[in-house]
């Protein structure tokens, strides 16, 4: 009986397909992710391209800041700066102002401060629309006073606004020939019917210079960068502005720093103090047995001295600043 072999079916191989769903899921995270990392990385140079612009900003203004304290340093300085005459020589106390007084602007952009401050139409019509108000004086910060050993800043590299009052010539100011706005004192100024009296303190004193709103400023001194003064800075009024957003965004905005009228006090007052004891004879420490430490060289002329420690006159003491009655709220 013949034998039948059993063969073995066999079936063709079926190769395993991947689902082209999860082919798209793949790509799909694929996509989500290169975007986040995108959007992450996207922030990041943000915020470092915004980290690197507020450094530029922070090293501008200390540039800045540096210049308003060599002009603060002048005003303080300035009867040891006036004490002799272009050829060197000592003066007379007749003939050295008194302390507070800032240096005029550089009008003709040779970067010598004016010999007297005047108030003349803006020498480009691309800066200004016309006059400055009549308690205001315009110009660069000057490089250097020509005869004193002194260095402000780059030439016409700042511009410079001041108010009249506080600068050291001008010739709105007639006394004696000296041209200055005297005594310019804490007296004098809060007196002054120019002042723009405080809402909240009828005693306070505003010189006429705004800064984003805020009043009392002495003195502004703007970068304009390359492009000239921003618009609302150069129309010709007495109010400024300057935005830190702005600055982000544009390098060329204008950037804006102060001298406050209570800056300008504190350091003149911290001098004038200190020269109450030397000047007056007034001992250091307050024990009798000391007084020999002092110095009466005014007290022992008189009061009658010119002197800018003295009381202001027209015509016997234009030099005076008043100080001498306003010294004896010193501690």
């Amino acid at each position: 009986m013949r034998k039948i072999e059993a063969k073995t079916l066999q079936y063709p191989q079926v190769k395993p397909q991947i689902k082209p769903q999860k082919g798209f899921v793949l790509i799909l995270v694929i996509v989500v992710v290169v975007i986040i990392a995108t959007l992450w990385l996207s922030t990041k140079h943000e915020r470092l391209i915004s980290m690197f612009k507020s450094q530029q900003i922070d090293y501008d203004l200390q540039d800045l800041r540096l210049v308003k304290k060599r002009l603060l340093q002048f005003a303080v300085l300035q009867p040891d700066i006036y004490i002799t005459n272009t050829s060197g020589y000592a003066v007379g106390a007749d003939k050295v102002p008194a302390p507070g007084y800032l240096p005029c602007p550089d009008v003709d952009a040779d970067g010598i401060a004016d010999g007297s401050c005047t108030n003349p139409l803006i020498w480009s019509s691309s800066e200004t629309s016309g006059f400055l108000p009549d308690s205001l004086t315009f110009g660069y910060v000057p490089e250097l006073i020509s005869s004193r050993h002194f260095y402000f800043a780059e030439k016409t590299r700042y511009f410079y606004f001041l108010d009249e009052r506080f600068s050291y010539a001008n010739p709105g100011y007639v006394n004696d020939n000296l041209k200055r706005y005297a005594p310019l004192n804490p007296v004098r100024l809060e007196g002054d019917p120019a002042a723009q009296t405080s809402n909240l303190d009828p005693r306070s004193f505003d010189p006429v210079l705004t800064l984003n709103g805020v009043t009392g400023y002495v003195a502004l001194i703007i970068d304009a960068g390359d492009d000239g003064l921003d618009a609302a800075n150069k129309d010709g009024d007495r109010h400024f502005i300057t935005n830190l957003d702005d600055l982000r965004d544009d390098p060329n905005a204008d950037k804006i720093i102060g001298i406050r009228y209570l800056e300008w006090l504190a350091m003149i007052v911290h001098r004038v103090c200190a020269e109450r004891k030397r000047l007056q004879g007034v001992n250091y420490d307050n024990d009798e047995t000391d007084a020999v430490d002092a110095i009466a060289d005014l007290d022992d002329i008189g009061t009658s001295l010119r002197h800018w420690y003295n009381n202001y006159d027209s015509a016997t003491n234009p030099v005076g600043g008043s100080w001498r009655a306003w010294g004896r709220v010193c501690p």
